[in-house]
């Protein structure tokens, strides 16, 4: 073995040297691209270090003066790399000034690559968190938002609160969101210059935002009900490889019941625990699968008791099962999983973290939970759904940083087009990584771990360059050797110094990375058999997380955590006092920043002093610093890195070592058979430690196929979710340009102007008869008819062609199924006469029997089969369709179209010499025009609606006359009073009223026109956007307060271009003429895009499980996937306008409680009466999306929502008080 590993040592390292050599001569001679990069950037360092005496003269509130004036040069057309070495040096001042710290050289180029745009990677403990400051503040002051993504709530709120008082001190406003925060507070901290988050509460709120029906601010809706989070400018990523890359393909799905029995889960789990293993199914670990063999399938359907799983009604069973065997065979307790008060919560695989709220798709977390007998979810149907790699795709500017960047660059930069950059350490690295110590049994590694453990802990040892160990306490030390008492015997050994390895002293804190919960607690047992007094951190206890983790640095510590877990606190040597204080405060202050600075000072520097932590720090240095253990390679080198640098930051002393077996997860899958094989035949036992080149090398190739592997998976997601990408993103441009106030008019006017272009092109085409006929006549005798046969024919002509091609068909079909199922040259007994009667009967319901068949016998069955096909055929009538030949079939068919569908119907004789193009354009002006009938009516339907009484017996109710004058005084501008009502009916009233309504239309156009007259004049003397505008912009925030009387708020539209101007102004101007059809428009428009969506993304799921058998076909599953989810994207977008068209063009059906609440009652503004009046009835698409946001933690209210579980009472229904009035204008009313 020994022969072999050398001969294979020398070829590797030949090899290798030659390529190594090749590339450190070229690196020699130009430097590495990385190290060009880091020097470039020293020159703008330098200039910053320039400015620094500058901005320390000045008071604070001149530095704070200082971040106003970059905010004006950045509106006045500088950019922020213009500004950056100023904006840099004022944050360093700010740092130094209100938090203590001054930013290193280094931090400041960190903070360059950061703002570039790219991956900072940055050796753990080198300050990320303040690094992240100069990007923030800088981005922060185009007033757009900065968003800085941490991992979880802790670290958020932590590094807010820490790093707010430099951002305050420099006049920016800074926030967190939470999980579970009130949507108020969620919008507060959004409003802030800078927020911090984790990427799940960004990501679920850009998918709640995408449900919500209001934009921000926008006042008519209660805060409730609008937006929070605003655009996606820049964000700064905190531990980007474990987001942007571990959790890149993680999807965040809001979701609704799917109303699936949860009682089939738990019967899919009985059957999965009778299979047997290998037999039955296979569960392949490297893809990640658990699947049914041909034999397993037969004794599943035997055990559902079904005869065939792939019969209507049982396809399920597959699916189901499967998932069953993937919970069993795939899915460990306490390993992805705990079970916490009767609910499965799944743990993180990268930080052992609790995720609760989160859920398995797919129907595989009601498996996990029928296997764990807890009760059943129901199974859940998506509203909305993002990958984080496709959020963060979102952002206009992204970066981030992390330790390990450069294990992942290639996919950085192929997936998010992020180079990566490595940032110099500020102090040199005493980092000592000790090679790996690996066992062939799993058992021997863990009790290894407890020996070096209790070395580490117990004990002082010395190691030397031979490999021998001498454990004990060190008794004496000289220049020259060392005496070591043996702590079994007490037996002194005098050792030179010249031939020790290393030396370890007595109480060294110990950090151990495992990779579950399992793990952690195997080893827990084993130290506390030993007698070593440790701490645990695993997802049992994840709240304790950062208090564990931040001490354990302090003298004799030992503690057990998953390899991620605390990630991002800080571990200093001695004991972190900082972290105590606020265990201390956190009952006593809300945040961090509401604890006066005395009174923290104090705590801290009282604890520090309490448990000496100074000193321990000292002395934890002196004898070694921190000692990592690993207990198990994970399949990215970069987690193994993240362990390794949880010692020796900042310059301080550490070490770490991995003790690794054969029967580890990634040592089985991919590198186990070989190796077990090599050292089977170099004699190894069990309980023997490798330390081995070869073996080491072997672990570093697996590490690296399973990365390529896991990067291809996410490529394939990629791929996959493109398609879905693409569509969200036009579905959610088209809602939002809904929210922020595009013309509603102008989109639905699209819409019957496409549907007309769509539908009279394939009505007024030349051969649409002819199709028509031949669509129909085929259909009545199921064949397949070409409309070219009919080109030149009478009706007469055209039934008899139609008769003989179906009987040509009959007699084909007929002679090729006899060869099917009477096949010559087989035995008669094969024959199948059952199934050629079934053909037969099925298609021409001949009546024919197995019986007449076999009595004509195999020679002449053919001929008794086609004349009663014939005979059939004959009888079947296709007359009447004959008008489909006529020449203006297709003219009479557009003109019936157009009425049915827009109440319109165009003169045949004024259109039939027309060009189709010249048709669509009449027909798309008389729909407009009824269109602007219907927005003249609507506002009238709606006030009658309101204002009459409900009657007993049918009869028609009383108008309240004294309500309804106000009300259309108000809302019409016009003075009227009771005697204009007087003595006149309903429909006098209606015709009354419905003139006012046109005069204001009209007065409407007008404004609308001088409007856009204003922002000409304005634009034509350069004051647009209205920033520009030097007094002309008060010039029209007083023509809006003249002429409709509106407050306009000039900070909301001074950045605007004409084009947004005239659009957003626009809005408004149609929002005081017409509130109530405007509304309903939006509405509309509002619930069939979501209702549609919604469709849509659960029949895509459908096509994603179904798209890979396609591949039996020939097919590439992902082009087909692709291909049919664009079409059915196509047809969607045609839906949606259909739908739409249809509800607006027929208003006069609507729902009355849904036409009365788009009512506007007063001209005032009163936003808590209209915002109530918008969100009294709610559609069931609305509730079922207002309910998911609650239960994905994005509108959690402190008070609790009642609900009526009485009989429902309907707006224009009888008030139940007895009153005699209609329940809206009697309890209703008062009720809001």
């Amino acid at each position: 073995m020994e022969q072999l590993e050398r001969y294979w040592d020398a070829t590797t390292h030949f090899f290798g040297g030659l390529v190594s050599g090749f590339e450190k001569a070229v690196t020699g001679v130009f430097g590495s691209s990385n190290a060009r990069y880091v020097k470039k950037l020293e020159s703008k360092v330098d200039a910053i270090n320039a400015l620094e005496s500058n901005y320390s003269s000045l008071s604070d509130d001149e530095l704070r003066e200082v971040t106003e004036q970059f905010k004006k040069r950045l509106k006045n057309g500088e950019t922020t790399n213009d500004i950056m070495i100023e904006a840099f040096a004022v944050c360093r001042e700010g740092g130094k000034r209100f938090l203590g710290m001054r930013h290193y050289d280094v931090q400041m180029v960190g903070g360059m690559v950061l703002h570039s745009g790219a991956v900072a990677e940055m050796v753990t403990g080198e300050g990320k968190t303040l690094v992240a400051t100069l990007p923030s503040y800088l981005n922060a002051l185009e007033c757009r938002g900065v968003h800085v993504v941490t991992v979880n709530d802790y670290l958020a709120r932590r590094d807010m609160e820490w790093m707010a008082p430099l951002y305050m001190g420099l006049g920016l406003t800074v926030g967190a969101i939470q999980s579970n925060m009130p949507v108020k507070e969620r919008q507060e901290a959004y409003d802030r210059d800078i927020t911090y988050g984790t990427n799940n509460e960004f990501g679920f709120d850009y998918l709640r935002d995408n449900m919500r029906p209001a934009a921000r601010g926008d006042e008519r809706f209660s805060k409730r009900y609008q937006q929070s989070q605003g655009p996606l400018a820049f964000a700064i990523v905190d531990e980007v490889d474990n987001i942007l890359i571990d959790e890149a393909r993680t999807p965040l799905i809001i979701s609704g019941p799917a109303h699936q029995n949860p009682a089939r889960y738990a019967e899919a789990n009985r059957i999965a625990t009778q299979l047997s293993r290998e037999i039955h199914y296979k569960v392949n670990e490297k893809d990640h699968t658990a699947t049914l063999t041909d034999e397993g399938v037969r004794h599943a359907e035997k055990l559902a008791g079904v005869e065939s799983f792939y019969t209507a009604g049982n396809m399920d069973w597959p699916h189901m099962i499967d998932n069953a065997l993937k919970a069993h065979g795939l899915y460990k307790k306490d390993v992805n999983y705990v079970v916490k008060e009767g609910e499965i919560i799944i743990v993180d695989e990268f930080t052992g973290r609790l995720m609760e709220g989160r859920q398995w798709s797919d129907g595989l977390h009601q498996a996990v939970e029928a296997k764990e007998g807890v009760k059943i979810k129901e199974e859940t149907q998506t509203l909305a759904t993002i990958t984080l790699q496709n959020y963060f795709k979102l952002y206009e500017k992204v970066c981030g940083m992390t330790g390990t960047a450069m294990t992942e660059a290639e996919e950085f930069y192929k997936i998010y087009e992020l180079n990566v950059v490595a940032i110099p350490t500020n102090r040199e690295l005493q980092r000592i990584p000790y090679p790996d110590v690996i066992f062939s049994g799993e058992k021997f590694k863990w009790s290894a771990i407890a020996e070096e453990i209790e070395f580490y802990h117990k004990w002082d040892f010395v190691e030397l360059k031979n490999e021998d160990l001498f454990v004990g306490r060190i008794k004496n030390e000289s220049e020259d050797e060392i005496t070591i008492a043996d702590k079994d015997d007490g037996k002194e050994t005098r050792i030179p110094r010249n031939k020790i390895d290393t030396i370890n002293y007595k109480g060294r804190p110990v950090l151990v990375g495992t990779v579950s919960i399992e793990k952690s607690e195997v080893l827990s047992g084993l130290l506390d058999r030993r007698g070593i007094k440790h701490e645990v951190l695993n997802a049992k206890n994840h709240k304790r997380e950062a208090e564990i983790v931040a001490q354990a640095g302090r003298l004799g510590a030992v503690t057990i955590a998953t390899n991620m877990a605390g990630r991002g606190t800080d571990i200093i040597l001695g004991g972190n006092p900082e972290n105590m204080a606020w265990a201390r405060l956190q009952e006593k202050y809300a945040t961090r920043l509401d604890v006066p600075r005395e009174e923290w000072e104090e705590l801290v520097e009282s604890i520090d002093q309490e448990h000496h932590m100074a000193e321990m720090g000292k002395e934890v240095k002196k004898i070694g610093g921190l000692h990592v253990i690993g207990t198990e390679r994970h399949d990215a080198r970069r987690i193994d890195l993240q362990l390794r640098g949880r010692c020796g930051r900042q310059g301080d002393p550490g070490s770490s070592r991995f003790y690794l077996s054969l029967d580890d997860d990634l040592m089985r899958i991919f590198a186990g058979p070989f190796v077990k094989r090599m050292l089977e035949m170099g004699g190894f036992k069990d309980d023997y430690p490798i330390k081995s080149r070869m073996v080491s090398r072997r672990i570093d190739a697996a590490q690296k196929k399973r990365e390529e592997y896991n990067f291809e998976i996410r490529k394939s997601l990629l791929e996959y979710d493109e398609v879905m990408d693409e569509q969200r993103k036009r579905i959610y441009r088209f809602r939002q340009q809904v929210l922020d106030g595009v013309s509603c008019r102008e989109i639905v006017q699209d819409m019957v102007r496409d549907q007309v272009d769509t539908n009279l092109n394939t009505c007024l085409a030349d051969d649409f008869g002819r199709e028509s006929f031949a669509g129909f006549a085929g259909k009545q005798l199921t064949i397949s008819l070409d409309p070219r046969l009919f080109r030149k024919t009478s009706p007469e002509e055209a039934i008899q062609i139609c008769l003989d091609e179906a009987e040509r068909n009959a007699e084909t079909d007929i002679l090729a199924q006899i060869d099917v199922c009477l096949a010559e040259g087989e035995d008669e007994s094969e024959w199948n006469w059952g199934a050629l009667a079934h053909f037969c009967n099925s298609r021409w319901n001949l009546g024919i029997r197995e019986k007449d068949m076999k009595s004509a016998g195999r020679d002449f069955v053919d001929e008794l089969l086609i004349n009663k096909a014939r005979t059939a055929i004959r009888k079947i009538k296709i007359e009447g369709a004959e008008q489909m030949l006529d020449e203006e079939y297709g003219i009479k068919t557009a003109a019936s179209w157009c009425l049915a569908k827009f109440g319109v119907e165009p003169e045949l004789d004024q259109v039939e010499d027309l060009t189709i193009d010249e048709t669509i354009d009449i027909i798309v002006t008389q729909a407009i025009k009824k269109y602007d009938e219907k927005e003249a009516v609507y506002p009238v339907m709606a006030g009658l609606y309101q204002f009459v009484m409900p009657a007993s017996g049918g009869a028609q109710g009383r108008i309240d006359r004294e309500g309804l004058v106000q009300w259309a005084s108000r809302r019409f501008d016009t003075p009227l009073t009771l005697e204009d009502l007087k003595n006149k009916q309903r429909d006098e009233i209606h015709t009354f009223l419905l003139g006012k309504s046109r005069e204001s239309q009209k007065l409407a156009q007008v404004k609308i026109e001088a409007l856009h007259g204003q922002i000409d004049a304005i634009s034509n003397q350069g004051g647009v956007p209205l920033n520009n505008a030097n007094g002309e912009a008060t010039k029209l925030s007083d023509w809006f307060m003249e002429t409709i009387n509106h407050d306009l708020s000039l900070e909301r539209v001074e950045s605007l271009d004409k084009e947004e101007l005239e659009q957003a102004l626009e809005a408004i101007v149609e929002d005081h003429y017409h509130p109530e059809f405007r509304r309903m428009e939006r509405m509309v428009l509002l619930e069939i895009v979501d209702s549609a969506w919604k469709d849509h993304l659960l029949a895509m799921d459908y096509l994603r499980s179904a798209v890979g058998q396609r591949g039996m076909a020939q097919l590439d599953p992902k082009v087909e996937y692709k291909r049919e989810g664009m079409r059915m994207f196509e047809g969607l977008w045609v839906s949606i306008g259909e739908r739409v068209t249809d509800l607006v063009f027929r208003m006069e059906q609507m729902n009355e409680d849904f036409v009365s609440n788009t009512l506007v009652e007063t001209s005032a503004r009163h936003d808590d009466a209209s915002s109530a009046g918008a969100n009294q009835q709610q559609s069931e698409m609305s509730q079922d999306q207002s309910e998911a946001i609650d239960r994905s933690g994005g509108a959690q209210q402190p008070i609790e929502t009642i609900r009526n579980r009485d009989d429902k009472v309907g707006r224009n229904d009888p008030c139940p008080c007895g009153s005699g009035k209609k329940y809206k204008s009697c309890c209703l009313r008062k009720r809001a």
